[in-house]
């Protein structure tokens, strides 16, 4: 969590400056999120995609340009059916901040935006050959875009897909780097403006 703090000050003092600078509204996103691998390695038979929640808020700079700090958490588990001494499981949440770029265009405002932060993952393995991390945190970084369907000028419907890279390494390097370091997430859900 300590590793939380800079950056969230950061955000902070950026929204605290965005305020005083610009009329616009704050935006506040929250909805389902979906990853297309697994990147904690639970599941020993392959990549598999993994079902989580992701929300954001978005200071506004100036008309057409805001910071972003984005949230999410994923919580892969697996039993291969002989009880508690095969159970692995994980929980990654994700920090990222960045700018984000926005065009409205009637009730439909795309959006494309650039991320960096961290991902910290704990995993519990109790398989005797459960792959293990060589640190719980990884510098994340990745780009990427959306759109929001304007229901009220307060309410929107927003769709979003983003490309994140992590630096996690295993400690037996039973995957490639390649394997465990790309996602692609997809998240649906609501934006409410203020």
């Amino acid at each position: 969590m300590r590793r939380f703090l800079p950056l969230l000050s950061f955000v902070l003092l950026l929204s605290v400056l965005s305020a005083a600078q610009s009329s616009t509204r704050t935006e506040i996103f929250g909805g389902y999120s979906y990853i297309n691998q697994d990147i904690s390695l639970t599941y020993p038979f392959g990549n598999s995609g993994l079902n989580g929640w992701n929300a954001s808020v978005t200071f506004a700079v100036k008309r057409n340009l805001g910071v972003v700090a984005d949230f999410s958490g994923f919580y892969p588990s697996y039993s291969s059916g002989c009880g508690q001494a095969c159970n692995d499981t994980a929980r990654m949440h994700t920090l990222l901040v960045g700018p984000q770029v926005s065009i409205n265009h009637g009730r439909w405002k795309p959006f494309a935006r650039f991320l960096i932060g961290d991902t910290n993952m704990y995993t519990y393995n109790a398989g005797i050959d459960a792959s293990t991390f060589t640190s719980n945190n990884s510098l994340t970084f990745g780009a990427g875009g959306g759109v929001d369907f304007n229901l009220t000028p307060r309410l929107a419907f927003r769709g979003q897909v983003d490309w994140l890279h992590n630096g996690f390494q295993t400690s037996d390097n039973q995957r490639t780097n390649e394997e465990i370091h790309n996602v692609v997430r997809f998240s649906p859900g609501l934006v409410f403006r203020f």
